[in-house]
This record gives C-alpha cells, structure tokens and sequence, in this order.
C-alpha cells in the first residue's frame, strides 16, 4: 500500500486527520509533533528542521522509505521543510492550507503575543479566538474545540516560535518534481485561496481545490469533498 504521513498544524493533533482515515487502499501515518497530541512537550525551542527530523524518524520507524506527504497549515510548512532536507523520500507532496512565504513583521509580532498570552492567560484564550477560524460547521466544532483544547502550552508556545522564524519557501516549491495537490477552505481567512493559488504557479506539476464551505481545517470541515478529490488525484498520479 502507499503510505501517506499525514502531519497536523497548530495547535492540533493527527486526530484532525481522522476522516482521511476512510480513504481505504493507502497506509496512513499520522504522527503527533512534540507537544501536541499523544507526544511530550519539548524541553526547548523547535525550528521547522527539528519538526521534520521528527517526522522522517517516524517513518524510519515504521520502515517507510518514500511516502505521499501531507501537512495542514503548519504541518504544510513542515512538509516544505521536508522536501528541502531529503526530497527523494517523497512520492508526492499534498498541502493543505498553507502558505510559502514567511511571516512578516506583523505576523512574528502577532505570534509574540500569543506566546505572552499564553504565558499569561493559558491557552484556552488563544483556542477560543481560533475555532472559528479554523472551523465554521457548528455540528464540527465541538470536535474541533477537543483537539485543539488538547495541545500542551509548552508545545504551542515552541510551535509559535518556529512558526515566526520559518524560512522563505519560494524556492522550494519551484523546485519540487514530485505531483502536488494544493487544498484550500474557500472560507479560509488564516491563510486564504490567493495563498493557494500563489503556490501552484511556483510548482512543475501542481493541482489546485477550493473547498466549498470550509475555513482553515478543510479537511476535518468537508472529509468527503477532500477525500474524493485526493483518491481520485492519487489514482490518476501514483496508481495508474
């Protein structure tokens, strides 16, 4: 089977990837990142390098030595992190809202904030003003409100700041030859279309989805729509 490691943002947990489970026919990977999840926080500061290392050791582990990568908002900037350090062990690269381009200096000051309130408030402040960011289904965001509810403030404070410090991924993306498929909420307003439609011009051999009706985490929002489109996608660009 083809294996897909599937990695989450912030400040979820692989349980964001649980509808994408029912895509039947591949072997699904889904780690937690340090902090996140069923994984301990870090005893320090993380880059997005320290997160790919963590994520290739899970496929050493699991003996996979070339697999689909996918990453969700965070878990995308992690994925182009990935295709810097060791592109040979990608099949194909999925990227799901997310962006190339670093944060600016309104966007690393944003971050420093959340990392003051979090320090100072908890993190519940900081879940609170994202769920609806992240998911706009009512009937979703109870879920929704438990992953995000369950990340550790060590591990979303270290993830702010590697987030804040991340490279310019540009030119990274303008040099993948693996298939890319690139997913978007059309309701997403954390990293929105524009974001997505960017990206795809950089790329060789890129396919692009809006999907209606959902925000930043379209694939916990609308499984299905992103499910058929991936199967479908897979079929045509690993299995024919």
């Amino acid at each position: 089977m083809i294996p897909i490691v599937w990695i989450h943002g912030y400040p979820h947990s692989s349980a964001i990837f649980e509808p994408q489970l029912e895509m039947e026919g591949y072997r699904h990977i889904c780690p937690d990142l340090r902090g996140f999840g069923k994984t301990p926080p870090p005893a320090g500061p993380m880059t997005m390098s320290d997160y790919a290392g963590d994520v290739f050791a899970v496929m050493d582990a699991e003996q996979v030595d070339r697999a689909v990568i996918a990453g969700v908002s965070m878990g995308g900037y992690i994925a182009m992190e990935m295709y810097r350090l060791a592109p040979q062990r990608f099949l194909a690269m999925i990227l799901l809202d997310t962006r190339e381009t670093p944060d600016d200096d309104a966007g690393r000051a944003a971050r420093m904030q959340a990392i003051e309130t979090i320090k100072t408030q908890g993190p519940k402040t900081i879940t609170d003003a994202m769920l609806p960011k992240m998911i706009l289904s009512p009937e979703r965001q109870e879920k929704g409100r438990a992953i995000l509810e369950s990340a550790t403030p060590e591990g979303m404070i270290a993830a702010l700041h590697a987030m804040a410090n991340r490279p310019d991924s540009t030119e990274t993306l303008r040099g993948v030859t693996v298939p890319a498929h690139i997913l978007v909420g059309d309701r997403d307003t954390i990293t929105p279309p524009s974001d997505s439609e960017r990206m795809k011009t950089l790329m060789q051999d890129a396919e692009l989805a809006p999907i209606a009706r959902a925000a930043h985490l379209a694939n916990y929002e609308r499984p299905q729509q992103v499910n058929h489109i991936l199967e479908a996608w897979l079929a045509r660009k690993l299995e024919a």
